[in-house]
C-alpha cells in the first residue's frame, strides 16, 4: 500500500471540502497497522498549517465496533482549528455528515512520555476534566466503509465543544449524569461510565494508545475518551448537554 499517496489523496479532499475516498473502495484490505500508518500521515500534512489540540477515542461500545468490523476502540488527533466555544452556532453546511457526542475530556498538565503504570500515576499528569461535545464528521458519504477506512481518515475527527471546568478532584466522576436533549426533547440519557465502564481506565488506554503511536502528550492538550451514550446526527436546533452539577454545554445547529 502506498501511505503517502492515499494520506495525500485524503488531505486534498479535505482541503476542498470534497467527500473523502473510501481507501477500502479499490477491493483492498486495509488493515489496522495501514490504517494507522495512513492517518500518521495524514495527521503530518495536515500541521503543515495546524497545530494538534489533542487525542480522541471512538468507537469505545460494542455496538459501534460490531457496525465497523472493530474488535476495540479507536484513536484519532484533535486541531486547534476544530475548537468550539459553548453557545456556537453551527452551520450543518459547514460538515460533510455533522454527528453529536457527548463526551468528558481531561486536559494535560505535565508531559506524558511514557505510559503511566496506573490510573493513580495518570491522575498526577492531568490537570482538568470537564464537560465537552465532539462534533464528529463522518467524511464517506453514503459510501459503505470500514472500521480501517475510519482510522485512516483520522476517526471522524472534526472539531468539539469545551464546557466550563469544575472542580473535579474528589469526584466520582464515573457517577456523573447526562442528558442531551435537542429542543427541550431528551435525546439520551447516560453515566459517565457508560464508557469503556469506567472513565479513568479508558483514558489510561487512550494515553496508552497515543504513546506506543509515537506521540508524546503535551500540556494544555484535551484528551477525550468517547461518546457517553448515543451519537446522534446533527439537525438544526437548540442542544444542551447537561452534566448535572458538573456543568452544561450549549449550542445551536442551523441548516
Amino acid at each position: 500500500m502506498d501511505v503517502k499517496r492515499l494520506a495525500g489523496t485524503l488531505h486534498e479532499a479535505y482541503a476542498t471540502g470534497e467527500l473523502l475516498p473510501v481507501p477500502s473502495g479499490t477491493g483492498q484490505t486495509l488493515a489496522l497497522a495501514d490504517a494507522y500508518a495512513v492517518q500518521h500521515e495524514y495527521v503530518r500534512l495536515r500541521l503543515a498549517e495546524e497545530t494538534v489540540a489533542g487525542f480522541k477515542a471512538g468507537a469505545t461500545a460494542p455496538a459501534p465496533q460490531k457496525a465497523f468490523g472493530l474488535t476495540e476502540p479507536i484513536t484519532g488527533v484533535l486541531f486547534h482549528s476544530g475548537h468550539r466555544k459553548p453557545g456556537a452556532t453551527l452551520r450543518l453546511s459547514d460538515f460533510r455528515a455533522l454527528m453529536l457526542e457527548v463526551e468528558l475530556g481531561f486536559r494535560v498538565g505535565k508531559t506524558i512520555h511514557n505510559v503511566p503504570s496506573n490510573v493513580d500515576a495518570l491522575r498526577e499528569h492531568i490537570d482538568a476534566c470537564m464537560p465537552m461535545v465532539e462534533l464528529a464528521e463522518i467524511p464517506y458519504g453514503g459510501a459503505k466503509f470500514t472500521g480501517p477506512d475510519l482510522i485512516a481518515g483520522n476517526s471522524a475527527s472534526c472539531a468539539f465543544i469545551a464546557g466550563p471546568e469544575p472542580d473535579w478532584r474528589g469526584v466520582n466522576i464515573n457517577a456523573v449524569q447526562v442528558r442531551f436533549t435537542r429542543d427541550g426533547v431528551t435525546l439520551h440519557e447516560a453515566p459517565a461510565s457508560d464508557v469503556m465502564g469506567d472513565q479513568w481506565q479508558a483514558l489510561l488506554w487512550l494515553v496508552g494508545r497515543i504513546v506506543d503511536q509515537g506521540y508524546a502528550l503535551e500540556p494544555g492538550q484535551v484528551l477525550m475518551t468517547g461518546s457517553i451514550g448515543a451519537a446522534h446526527p446533527g439537525k438544526p436546533g437548540n442542544y444542551l448537554a447537561d452534566f448535572g452539577t458538573f456543568g452544561q454545554v450549549g449550542f445551536e445547529v442551523v441548516a
